[in-house]
Order: structure tokens, then sequence, then C-alpha cells
């Protein structure tokens, strides 16, 4: 199942032009399976997650590069910034392909609040190389 799903956000990924490192894409499903979380902090429950995941679903897709980049990033405060850029504007360029533009305020305030609250977690994702 997660498989799949994965498989399907990369792809979407692909055809709204998401901005990603290069090892996002050279990645297989199971490694971006791996680094998936859903929508919120590795740390927090994964029933919050899981509410989160599904209401935030425009979002899930951008939230596969971010999380793909939390847990592989160096640790600096350089990459966690531009990672939560790239989620602003992958958060954009989703909502536009997908005809939802109303989502993107609160796309963009998601990217924030990572920008803001989210250092903890950037520094506690893991490296798994």
């Amino acid at each position: 199942m997660i498989a799949r799903r994965i498989s399907y956000l990369r792809a979407f990924c692909c055809e709204f032009h998401a901005v990603a490192p290069d090892s996002f894409w050279s990645a297989s499903d199971d490694e971006l399976a791996q680094a998936f979380n859903g929508i919120g902090a590795e740390h927090w429950p994964n029933w919050l997650r899981a509410v989160l995941t599904a209401l935030l679903r425009p979002f899930q897709a951008a939230a596969l590069v971010h999380d793909w980049e939390y847990s592989r990033n160096v640790k600096s405060y350089g990459a966690f910034t531009a990672a939560n850029r790239r989620l602003a504007v992958n958060i954009a360029r989703e909502a536009l392909y997908d005809c939802h533009p109303g989502v993107i305020p609160a796309g963009v305030l998601a990217a924030l609040l990572c920008q803001i609250f989210g250092w903890r977690a950037y520094k506690r994702g893991r490296l798994r190389l």
C-alpha cells in the first residue's frame, strides 16, 4: 500500500515539476517510504500525523520531498531553511497544478510553521545512507 502511494506521489511530483534535490529523483520508492512520515514532525504521535495528513492531503507530494530533505540533508540551518522554502514553492506548484489555488495560503503557513518550529525535528531527522 505505502509503496504504491509513494510511487504515485513521486510521479505527481514530476507532473507539477516539484523542486527537489537530485537525490530525491534517484532514490528508490523504498528509500522514499523510509523518509516519508506523512504530514507532521516525526516525534508526534502517529494518530496526529495521520489526521494532519488526511486534512492536508493536497500537500502530500510536497511533504514527500520535504520529508526526504529532513531525513537526508546535512544538518545545517541553511539546508533546513532551503528545505522549508522548497516546501512552500512545491505547495504552490502542487496547488496550482491541481487547480486548488485557494489552499496555497494554508500551505505557505505550514512551511512557515516548519521554519519557526521545525529546527528540532530537522536536527533529529535520521540520515539513512
